[in-house]
């Protein structure tokens, strides 16, 4: 049974957290446990501050650029995504390999006027992936986002043609039907299974008359498969770097970069990870669902990817040996590009280690090795005999390249690691949380007016209606509603389990803007 949670719990991933600007946090800890009967259960911590834009780290601000990006190993080893720049009449597809003891049969069947899913279909799908696990997985699979938005983060340039593009993509996504058969696999209870699903469930969004096409202010209601939240939310996932992938130049090379890099990790034991893989040609053209048998034309197909890939340092070669139906190719990765096992990753950072030092040492040291060392350091800490001088990074990065300066947990003698450079003689002052006035204030009103939307949709989870938030989203965007007096109001009113008051007086306002009437102010608690 886990553990009940205090509010300076730390959720795997991030270091210490505070509630944004709420000024005394043990007054917040004691106005919700008073509230609650005392207790502080786990149950309402994920539910009420899971989302790590909710959780919000005193060292980070919202202008951090940086993404830190997965994957379903599913979705990711299936390539349930065709690699072909141009599908033609295609509508189905269906393909059956041997994967060790286990036979895996995937099908395809889509509409006649949209065709299988292929090209900037896996831009959208894995954009779609990544921002759910930057939810933090709710758990039934929905998220509200606006189609601005979701066009950032595929990588789409923000004109009329690509808002089409993107329209099409996730109309292809959400009626095309997949089943594979024997290839899904249920991690934690280490079964292979059959699935069947759409890749998204609900889609709902916003626009203008009766058109029915996506304008500037679109917000998208979108809920995503039952077995892919289920594999997310089990943790069956892998690092993307999302941000190389959408630097490659074409769709295909995007497709078999994504497909490349979930084969790296073993299905069956994920902090597994090779370095070179080899596979029959015919066999990798089912992979990339590419539909010509010739092996001349799979050549002449993969030859502009593997170039790129080889250019941009991803792969260090690629060697194709045998004739006709009977060649195979061999993948050796650069070790530039060595990714770090999910588990590994969530421990060094729960320690401040940056992922590119996690690289670095992942490239020295195996997971298992790694493993041990941060298993050591703990158990160093807990003890006393580890005495931590600079930052727990710092010590643990030492440890880990000079493990025999330290002894066991048992032994007597206690360590002080070195500090990087000369400490200051006066500590530096804890810096003031921002205000909400200050972070928004940095950001475009664009900007503002979607993390002001997006942070809505979670605290008030499944409570406002796509139209509601477009409208919200339309009223910041323009200056009608103050986003930081908004957000200050609604945090302290969950403090206050005020949360339905609040969500009634703001649908009131929202609606008198869609009528076209003066609006009501908020009451400010």
């Amino acid at each position: 049974m886990e553990n009940p949670l205090t509010i300076w719990d730390t959720p795997v991933g991030f270091t210490e957290t505070h509630l944004w600007n709420c000024g005394k946090i043990c007054r917040v800890r004691a106005d919700i446990s008073s509230a609650l009967g005392g207790v502080f259960h786990h149950i309402f911590y994920k539910s009420f501050f899971l989302f790590k834009g909710i959780l919000v780290n005193n060292r980070r601000t919202m202008g951090d650029k940086r993404r830190n990006s997965f994957d379903d190993l599913n979705w990711g080893r299936l390539n349930l995504v065709s690699a072909q720049d141009q599908i033609g009449d295609l509508n189905t597809w269906k393909v059956t390999y041997q994967h060790g003891d286990r036979m895996v049969r995937v099908s395809c069947r889509a509409l006649p006027e949209l065709g299988v899913p292929h090209g900037i279909d896996n831009d959208v799908s894995s954009a779609l992936i990544d921002y759910f696990m930057s939810l933090g997985l709710p758990d039934d699979g929905e998220m509200n986002m606006s189609v601005s938005e979701l066009m950032q983060l595929a990588g789409f340039h923000r004109t009329g043609k690509y808002r089409e593009m993107l329209l099409e993509s996730l109309d292809r996504l959400h009626t095309t039907s997949y089943e594979i058969a024997g290839g899904w696999r249920d991690h934690p209870n280490r079964r292979w299974t059959t699935a069947k699903f759409h890749f998204i469930e609900l889609l709902e969004y916003t626009h203008q008359g009766e058109s029915g096409k996506f304008d500037e202010r679109s917000m998208l209601r979108v809920r995503l498969a039952e077995p892919l939240v289920a594999s997310l939310r089990s943790g069956y996932t892998k690092p993307l770097n999302i941000e190389f992938m959408q630097s490659l130049s074409r769709p295909r090379t995007r497709i078999i970069f994504r497909l490349l890099d979930a084969m790296r990790y073993n299905p069956e034991s994920p902090d597994e990870i090779i370095d070179e893989f080899e596979i029959g040609i015919l066999e990798w053209a089912d992979l990339c669902k590419l539909p010509n048998a010739r092996p001349d034309t799979i050549r002449r197909a993969l030859e502009a990817p593997h170039e790129e890939l080889m250019r941009r340092g991803y792969l260090r070669s690629v060697v194709i040996e045998g004739r006709g139906r009977t060649q195979r190719l061999h993948y050796e990765f650069a070790p530039e590009f060595t990714p770090v096992s999910p588990a590994l990753l969530a421990r060094l950072r729960t320690h401040g280690v940056t992922d590119g030092v996690s690289r670095q040492l992942a490239r020295q040291y195996t997971s298992s090795v790694l493993m041990a060392r941060i298993d050591q350091f703990d158990r160093l800490v807990r003890s006393g005999t580890l005495t931590i001088r600079k930052t727990a990074a710092h010590a643990l990065v030492h440890l880990i390249r000079n493990p025999d300066q330290y002894p066991d947990a048992q032994g007597s003698r206690v360590v002080t690691v070195p500090p990087l450079s000369p400490p200051s003689r006066q500590p530096a002052p804890e810096s003031e949380l921002p205000t909400w006035a200050e972070e928004l204030g940095a950001l475009s009103p664009e900007e503002a007016a979607t993390f002001t939307v997006k942070r809505v949709a979670l605290l008030f989870a499944r409570r406002f209606s796509t139209s509601e938030l477009d409208q919200l989203r339309y009223q910041v965007l323009h200056g009608v509603t103050d986003p930081a007096q908004l957000l200050t109001e609604a945090h302290l009113r969950l403090v206050r389990i005020e949360a339905q008051q609040f969500v009634d007086e703001l649908k009131t306002r929202l609606h008198a803007g869609m009528e076209g009437h003066l609006l009501p102010p908020l009451r400010l608690a």
